[in-house]
């Protein structure tokens, strides 16, 4: 094994130490970029980084708080956090997913007439990275681009939610009590009782808990891995959202997501046997 090239316990000015602290977590920044697709566990980052575990697992762990790297639980592998993807938006106008999503987003907001909405997971928040009015008169513009929330809150930020394993969910919903307080209606037993019912429906529903004019349907968009790469989320007043209404509109969404999922690289689902 290569040997270390730092320290933990450099005597340095402060300002000399946070300039090495920053290009650490830099440095181990761009090796998660880099084994993006199949992730990077601790032990190959800090190797390939030149640093001991003990710092690398710290500075991941910084990292991780800020939202610029996510960590598999289920595989103990670190991927690019979501946020770095809002930086993208920030300094540059293409964005791949984005991209890939815009041409069904626009066949879905014409179909439909409503507002179609594309979110990602950011740490514990879903990050509204497009959106695409329909031609209803009636605009149900909840979200901005660049808008964070906590996961579970709207329809798109509770498809992701749901998409993630028990465990995590429990750990987010813990997380995100007290920004979701002054949301009577997402207290956590309710929250899990949304998880469910989403999982069960294959299907996230915000029928008017956020604001009573207002309902969504959301979807997920799965990665190569299976994990929840994004939601693709239908918004409109309730009157256009009723029971006879949501069938087609769960049917067009899932469309474009299987669509997008197939643009990313994922196998489609085999047929059920008849």
């Amino acid at each position: 094994m290569p040997a270390v090239a730092e320290s933990d316990h450099d005597t340095a000015s402060p300002q000399a130490s946070l300039t090495q602290s920053l290009d650490r977590a830099i440095g181990l920044l761009e090796e998660v970029v880099n084994h993006a697709a199949s992730g990077a566990a601790l032990g190959a980052l800090a190797e390939r980084a030149r640093l001991s575990k003990p710092t690398a697992h710290r500075l991941l762990n910084g990292l991780r708080k800020l939202g610029l790297v996510d960590y598999d639980e289920k595989t103990r592998l670190f991927f690019p956090g979501l946020k770095l993807y809002r930086m993208g938006l920030a300094s540059a106008a293409r964005f791949d997913l984005v991209q890939l999503a815009q041409p069904g987003m626009a066949l879905l907001a014409e179909e439909t007439g409503d507002t179609v909405y594309l979110s990602l997971r950011a740490g514990d928040s879903a990050l509204c990275v497009a959106r695409q009015t329909g031609s209803f008169p009636i605009r149900t513009l909840t979200l901005e681009v660049g808008d964070y929330r906590p996961l579970g809150l709207g329809a798109g930020s509770l498809a992701l939610l749901a998409a993630l394993p028990d465990a995590e969910v429990e750990q987010v919903i813990a997380r995100n009590r007290e920004k979701l307080a002054p949301h009577a209606n997402f207290d956590p037993v309710n929250l899990r009782a949304m998880v469910r019912q989403t999982r069960e429906q294959g299907h996230s529903l915000n029928d008017g808990k956020m604001l009573p004019e207002m309902a969504a349907i959301g979807v997920t968009v799965r990665d190569v891995a299976g994990r929840p790469a994004a939601a693709l989320s239908i918004a409109t007043i309730t009157s256009r959202m009723r029971p006879e209404r949501r069938a087609s509109v769960v049917a067009l969404l899932m469309r474009e997501a299987r669509a997008l999922e197939q643009a990313l690289g994922v196998a489609p689902a085999p047929e059920a046997p008849r």
